[in-house]
């Protein structure tokens, strides 16, 4: 297996370098670095520098999101299997061996795995809500997302079947595509700490963007005006869309809109 390791980066040049280095640490060597510069207004270029032999670094002229910036690594990638990674994530090294054994061994296309939370300074632990799940795991990931970007690996076939990340959502662009890959593949789950996801207050999309289950409305209400879902399916996506109406619509009588 050969990977195509997607980083997408805005104004994060400090923690960019710690990303990269984490992936040039990995044990398993069979892979590329597609850094995408999502427009940033400093000079990202300047912390990429040391790294341009070892990387395929993109810049976009403006910022168009993150949604944008990973599908344009997509496109430029040369391997079949994605990996994604935040710029403000780090892998641990036998990141891609673990997961490249356990999809080779299951049959897997898509997998993701378990993480490491850090905030603040110090490691966190997740709460039971944020439990994750393998298999056949539509109903089990309406109610938010369970699956980190940065610890996904995905074969690009499947972004030929069910789209690339939706440009037109603000946040919630993955949950939208974990929704859509569920519907038509079993997801592998591997149990094992492969990612310390960081926390930046004041950085991060989904600690400043308000009415975020608002996203996951229109996410779910885009899903169901398609005839992918079976009757079980259609059914939990219903009592969610319900559930999540009702918490945007208490949300907007609270600030009287």
């Amino acid at each position: 297996m050969f990977f195509s390791v997607v980083i997408p980066v805005y104004n994060r040049s400090d923690l960019l370098k710690n990303a990269i280095e984490s992936v040039l640490l990995q044990t398993y060597k069979n892979y590329e670095i597609i850094v995408v510069d999502d427009g940033s207004s400093i000079d990202t270029f300047k912390a990429v520098r040391p790294y341009l032999s070892k990387i395929n670094y993109i810049k976009i002229s403006e910022n168009k999101g993150v949604s944008f910036a990973r599908n344009v690594g997509i496109e430029n990638s040369n391997y079949d299997f994605i990996a994604f990674l935040d710029s403000d994530d780090i892998w641990l090294p036998n990141k891609l061996k673990l997961q490249k054994d356990f999809m080779e061994k299951n049959c897997f296309l898509i997998c993701h795995t378990d993480e490491f939370w850090f905030k603040n300074g110090r490691f966190v632990n997740q709460g039971r809500k944020h439990e994750k799940y393998g298999g056949e795991i539509f109903s089990k990931i309406l109610d938010f997302c369970r699956i980190s970007p940065s610890s996904v690996v995905v074969h690009k076939d499947i972004f030929k079947h069910v789209g690339l990340f939706d440009v037109g959502l603000p946040v919630c662009e993955d949950y939208d595509m974990w929704l859509r890959i569920a519907l038509h593949y079993s997801i592998g789950y591997l149990p094992i700490k492969t990612i310390i996801k960081v926390a930046h207050d004041g950085h991060q999309l989904s600690l400043n963007t308000p009415y975020m289950e608002y996203y996951r409305l229109l996410s779910l209400s885009k899903l169901l005006k398609f005839n992918f879902l079976n009757e079980t399916l259609k059914k939990s996506a219903i009592i969610e869309l319900e559930r999540k109406f009702r918490i945007v619509l208490d949300g907007l009588k609270k600030k009287n809109i």
